[in-house]
């Protein structure tokens, strides 16, 4: 039931950007086809894989681990607005979150993991290939498929 709650959901996002856009008649069908295959393909090989599926569950185990040394430093520094024990009792669920405090520094942590990695040229080559994929598969030009590529990461 959730595929196919997930197959309505990709059709339904499609459908609104296809209402919501200006030419209608410049869409190119034979392009979101290819991208809804790639999609569908991409997906298949990362849930069935085992050896993709476990390179990037290691991936995300790193992402979290980062996450939570960042939480952690976070919560020494700012107290309970960082997400450390209140020293009240909590009427309202979700209160004692506050954006500036908890998800703000995660976000720079990742941006500055993300810079350090273009900059050790890490990156570049990943997103060198994942254009170069966009655009043999969709046809999209250099410079879309570099913005697109990098854009996953930034």
């Amino acid at each position: 039931m959730l595929q196919l709650q997930s197959a309505f959901g990709v059709l339904a996002l499609l459908a609104i950007a296809w209402v919501l856009g200006e030419n209608r008649r410049a869409v190119s069908w034979w392009q979101m086809a290819v991208g809804l295959a790639v999609t569908v393909v991409t997906a298949l090989v990362l849930l069935k894989l085992p050896l993709v599926a476990s390179a990037f569950g290691s991936i995300n185990d790193a992402v979290n681990t980062i996450a939570a040394a960042s939480r952690a430093g976070t919560s020494f520094v700012f107290g309970y607005l960082g997400g450390c024990a209140l020293p009240f009792d909590l009427r309202a669920p979700g209160a004692d979150f506050i954006l500036a405090f908890q998800a703000l520094p995660i976000i720079l942590v990742m941006s500055v993991l993300t810079t350090l990695l273009f900059y050790w040229r890490v990156l570049p080559p990943i997103v060198r290939g994942m254009a170069w994929l966009l655009e043999r598969t969709l046809g999209v030009g250099g410079a879309v498929g570099l913005s697109t590529a990098a854009n996953i990461f930034i």
